[in-house]
């Protein structure tokens, strides 16, 4: 089992800003000679397959890793006291049983990407997007290959080291300017920014066309004659301005050449009256935690510098506190954009809790809230609004245009992008460039898509500043102690007699709903309901199947929360369930899975999902991540569950396993647990146990699915609260039905790359396809039944 880190070591990312101890590991670590170290180096090798091709650093998870051939590694002398494997492709295997696990963390997650970190065995990559953070830093290419060689167990190959060496004389020297509410392009030196215009896309935004000559080379000359500065700027490169509706094209241009174009602010040099003080301050007698210390020291890591990036935290582990915190320290006006209304109030409200800003300052663009934000000049604000309100495109109220041009017009000091992960669809992604911020902060627990548009964020925010371990956060009691269960629920005769033969046609619905209303997956969601009801425990079921959501919530009198229930219901259902005794269970549909906080919530029973969505798993997972004051019990752990419902012999066992990739990767696995298994499971007094409800119920589906009322919406990002949306009427609450149709999700993000073009045909092993690659499975037998509370 892997080792403790070393007392004081902190955790993951402990370090100060320009990245933490891990420099004193060259003085710590024995050093072998160089020509020990080097090896023969294989001049011929090919180039790092990570970093081929026109992209800043290629893909990371399990979805792009790649087949080595690793034979011909060469191990150093001394290779047993090391802890690292540099592999030619860039890929880094890290043992976490090394005495020094807390330095070398530090160390990789400067210059890496970490792609998986399960208990023992860890996996980073490096890119060019991670080596280009750590240069902004201050840290040398040299240092970094330096550290790289005393830890690493094998011989590094010397086209590797050469390749980062001649991508360490580009990377961190370019840079993207706001001044004046105008951008400018700038780089360290002339070629640099030759470089940069060459590229068409680049050359059809630069304001001065003049100053490109025929060929689209850059007329140096010409440039510093039109500077609008008196002095002499013979040896000075200078700045090209570029229009600032075309900044989005520049950015993207710059990334695929493989210069990704910095964003830094430096706040306390800037004293222009575009930019007032935002007076407000941190509160004293808020604690801010050491993980969250160590991810603004990356975004604060040249004092008085704010960076651009991306922080990646766990689901309750303070995201938004990080956020507020940036936004006081830089002390300009700050844009909050979040996916939901419900956030947009719960980040109105910590503003207020955790800080010393007057409630005045605080403005907010809802479908309730327009209020124009008075002497906007003069005055620093604080402005919270969602995705859909700031893409839409149709027509607004009077209020709602003010607002919106003043949003445009004014200069702010920090973007913070919540759930940043939604940015990259085709409906939102513009908000990153119509909004003219200094320095933009993403925030986002599950840094994942399906349609792999995420890595579109590298360019519109910035790159992955720093990401916290999930397990590490775990182990310190910053996060509750979850268990995963996989329960396998056999399929009822009717509905797999009614599967089978939907399997020839193309009744993709169907099939899906039939595994969703598999009533012995009903059954053991219902028992695990009165089982956690019993100890006191807070649950919450989730469905993407409306009318298995409503259905069901109504038949066991409990509240529920779908796209046609409206705010205010909604808002005091919330409120019930975290304050009340009484309600103690809430059914949600996939409107609850991104940016709501239920503290008290412990317990996750999900019937049905969104397909193989990594990101829908680690969100809902993510809603009883909050720290918890007790254990389960006297003998356990754990003190939150995590339950997945799944038909066997169906689609969905293939589904489960893609969606949790990502959690295996940051450490958890699921414990199997099949319905048969447990007793007292066939109780005569659940709703579906007897032949004739389980037929009603099939008869039912079969209805709802050709009226199509199974599915609430197929995007792969659903808002809480949709101001573009037709309002149904309120739904009642379970005790009484509501009779409205539900109202039509027009925001969202773009539909998935699935309806965006062709088909697209990939290769895939069996081994992949079952998920044998990435599954961490403890199976229960099914030999001998069981009481539940036993088998944990």
């Amino acid at each position: 089992s892997a080792s403790s880190p070393p007392a004081g070591g902190g955790g993951v990312g402990s370090g100060g800003g320009g990245g933490g101890r891990w420099p004193k590991l060259d003085s710590r670590v024995k050093a072998e000679p160089p020509d020990q170290l080097q090896g023969d180096g294989g001049g011929d090798s090919m180039l790092p397959t990570v970093f081929d091709g026109g992209d800043c650093g290629g893909g990371t998870g399990a979805g792009s890793l790649q087949r080595e051939d690793l034979r011909d590694l060469q191990l150093v002398p001394g290779h047993a006291r090391r802890p690292i494997w540099v592999l030619p492709s860039g890929r880094i295997i890290f043992e976490t049983f090394h005495p020094r696990v807390a330095e070398v963390t530090d160390f990789l997650m400067v210059v890496a990407e970490p792609v998986s970190r399960p208990e023992v065995i860890h996996e980073y990559q490096l890119t060019i997007l991670s080596l280009s953070a750590a240069v902004s830093t201050g840290i040398d290419i040299e240092q970094v290959i330096k550290v790289l060689l005393l830890l690493s167990k094998n011989v590094v190959e010397d086209a590797f080291l050469q390749f980062i060496r001649s991508k360490g004389q580009t990377i961190g020297k370019t840079k993207l300017i706001l001044r004046n509410n105008r951008h400018y392009l700038e780089a360290e030196n002339i070629e640099l920014l030759r470089r940069l215009c060459a590229h068409p896309d680049i050359a059809q935004s630069v304001v001065r066309q003049d100053v490109l000559g025929p060929d689209g080379r850059l007329d140096v000359q010409r440039l510093r004659e039109g500077a609008q500065s008196g002095a002499d700027q013979s040896d000075e490169v200078p700045s090209l301005e570029i229009h600032s509706n075309r900044v989005e094209e520049v950015k993207a241009a710059a990334h695929r050449q493989n210069l990704p174009l910095l964003q830094e602010y430096d706040y306390r040099q800037d004293r222009s009256d575009r930019n007032p003080v935002l007076h407000a301050h941190v509160r004293p007698e808020i604690s801010v935690r050491a993980h969250q210390l160590a991810a603004m020291s990356k975004v604060f890591a040249v004092d008085g510098v704010a960076k651009s990036g991306i922080i990646v935290l766990p689901c309750g582990a303070g995201k938004t506190l990080t956020g507020i915190s940036t936004c006081c320290r830089i002390g300009r006006r700050s844009l909050i954009l979040t996916s939901t209304a419900v956030a947009v109030d719960q980040w109105r409200r910590q503003f207020l809790q955790f800080t010393t800003i007057a409630p005045e300052d605080i403005y907010m663009l809802t479908a309730d809230s327009k209020r124009p934000i008075e002497d906007c000049e003069r005055r620093a604000c604080v402005l919270i609004s969602t995705y859909s309100m700031l893409g839409f495109t149709g027509k607004r109220s009077g209020d709602a245009e003010i607002l919106l041009s003043q949003i445009q017009q004014l200069e702010w000091g920090i973007m913070v992008v919540d759930e940043v992960q939604v940015m990259p669809a085709k409906t939102f992604r513009t908000v990153a460039t119509t909004v003219k911020a200094h320095c933009s902060l993403g925030l986002t627990a599950t840094l994942v898509r399906e349609d792999n548009l995420v890595h579109d964020l590298h360019w519109l925010i910035g790159p992955k500043l720093y990401e916290a371990s999930w397990q590490q956060l775990q182990d310190d009691g910053f996060l509750a102690r979850v268990r995963c269960v996989e329960v396998w629920c056999e399929m009822s005769k009717a509905f797999f007699a009614e599967y089978l033969r939907s399997m020839g046609g193309k009744e993709g619905h169907l099939r899906r709903a039939l595994w969703t209303c598999n009533p012995n997956k009903l059954i053991a969601c219902e028992y695990l309901i009165r089982f956690h009801e019993q100890r006191g425990d807070k649950t919450i079921v989730f469905s993407d199947n409306i009318f298995l959501l409503e259905d069901f919530a109504k038949r066991l009198g409990r509240y529920y929360i779908s796209g046609k229930v409206e705010m205010r219901e909604r808002m005091q259902i919330l409120s019930n369930f975290q304050n009340s005794s009484t309600c103690n269970t809430i059914f949600l549909s996939k409107v609850g899975d991104n940016a709501i906080d239920i503290p008290n919530a412990s317990v996750i029973v999900q019937i049905s999902s969104h397909y193989g969505s990594r990101r829908q798993e680690a969100q809902r997972l993510g809603r009883i991540l909050r720290p918890k004051p007790k254990a389960f019990d006297a003998t356990s752990k754990f003190n939150a569950f995590f339950y997945t419902l799944v038909s066997r012999d169906t689609q969905e066992m293939y589904y489960a396993s893609r969606r949790q990739q990502f959690l295996v990767e940051q450490g958890y696995n699921y414990h199997i647990l099949r319905d048969e298994s447990v007793s007292r499971m066939d109780d005569k007094s659940f709703h579906y146990s007897s032949e004739d409800a389980q037929l009603r119920l099939l008869k039912q589906v079969l209805e709802s699915v050709r009226r199509g009322e199974t599915v609430e919406a197929e995007e792969d990002e659903v808002p809480l609260y949709d101001p573009t949306a037709a309002p149904g009427r309120p739904a009642t609450a379970a005790a009484a039905p509501s009779t409205s149709g539900a109202a039509p999700m027009a925001g969202g993000a773009a539909a998935s790359s699935r309806g965006s073009g062709g088909v697209v045909e990939e290769k895939f092993s069996l081994a992949s396809l079952s998920g044998g690659l990435d599954g961490s499975y403890a199976v229960t037998s099914k030999d001998t039944k069981r009481k539940f509370e036993d088998t944990f």
